[in-house]
């Protein structure tokens, strides 16, 4: 549902395919870099929280609020994705 979006208002194929890979590529900008880095660290919060070099790498680009709205995104999409796994939807349904 999310890549059919992302390419309808012009994502990359490339960079889609890619995105597992965001650490490695020179593909995201270094603000995309520094979202997608925070939005790993909270999907994955059980393993060390999130650092505190994430998190001021995350204020050099986003204020607060834009801080506090991309982690509230990410619990939330964690959370449909919990129920979805947990209902054993497919994908696409």
């Amino acid at each position: 549902m999310h890549t059919k979006e992302a390419l309808k208002i012009g994502e990359t194929h490339q960079r889609i395919f890619l995105l597992s890979a965001w650490k490695e590529t020179n593909l995201f900008t270094d603000e995309e870099k520094a979202m997608l880095a925070l939005v790993e660290e909270v999907t994955l919060i059980n393993q060390k929280g999130v650092s505190d070099k994430t998190y001021k790498q995350a204020e050099e680009f986003f204020s607060a609020e834009t801080i506090g709205e991309i982690i509230m995104s990410t619990v939330l999409m964690n959370a449909w994705n919990r129920i979805a796994v947990s209902t054993q939807m497919q994908p696409g349904q």
